[in-house]
């Protein structure tokens, strides 16, 4: 009898090992509506670029809704990272849209309008809001400072634009040919207020320092590069 007891629990004990799912696997997640891939990775503790890599995304790649993103551990997603090229670092002439964040444009002129500040970027003078212009450079001399990373425009539109700029984004978007865009007359960039940040890094370091400065996320909660000046800096 007592045979039998240990044969039924050597037993329970190899189904259990069979049912019970490695803890050193990677755990499939179902995109829920309004999270981002840098969302899904910072909830879990990883890089954005370790998940894309581990799902053979871009970084900056759009996930919607109802999509299964395969979560990695940190071993499988530095394997991962191993097996892909180091990411370039932001160079003004290498193919972009006018934001900088996905796709291929002429690069336009910088924008500017009476009154505005200016902020630094690969090229040149971006210009925003005196406050937000302020703020901004404070908050980049700060996480030059504390991480050791320049804050950066993603491209010559990604701070104060034009009307006329923000309808032709926009039209590039309805095509399928741009990254999400606001309707004309509706965006904070137009304000002088917003700045699309180059990588989903720097955008994870204003979040981290912003609101000291006046910075944070308000507008397009979709688009993990777009950040807002709020005011209080």
């Amino acid at each position: 009898m007592h045979c039998h007891k240990i044969a039924g629990s050597l037993v329970a004990i190899a189904m259990l090992a069979v049912s019970t799912p490695s803890a050193n696997a990677a755990v499939p997640h179902v995109v829920q509506q309004g999270e981002t891939l840098w969302s899904i990775s910072a909830s879990n503790n990883l890089t954005t670029r370790t998940v894309a890599a581990y799902n053979g995304l871009s970084e900056d790649a759009q996930v919607v809704a109802g999509e299964k993103i395969e979560v990695p551990t940190v071993a499988e997603g530095a394997a991962a990272l191993a097996a892909v090229p180091a990411v370039p670092t932001v160079n003004p002439t290498a193919s972009q849209t006018s934001t900088g964040v996905a796709g291929e444009a002429p690069a336009p002129s910088i924008p500017s309008a009476p009154g505005m500040a200016h902020i630094p970027s690969p090229w040149g003078e971006l210009h925003l809001a005196p406050a937000a212009a302020e703020s901004w450079n404070a908050m980049s001399a700060e996480a030059l400072r504390i991480y050791g990373v320049d804050l950066q425009p993603s491209g010559p539109l990604s701070a104060y634009r034009t009307y006329d700029q923000q309808a032709g984004l926009y039209d590039l978007f309805l095509s399928g040919q741009g990254a999400p865009a606001n309707p004309p007359g509706s965006s904070s960039h137009e304000l002088g207020a917003a700045v699309d940040v180059a990588t989903p890094q720097m955008r994870q370091i204003i979040d981290e320092i912003g609101p000291r400065f006046g910075w944070g996320k308000v507008h397009a909660p979709g688009e993990w590069w777009h950040v807002d000046y709020l005011g209080g800096g």
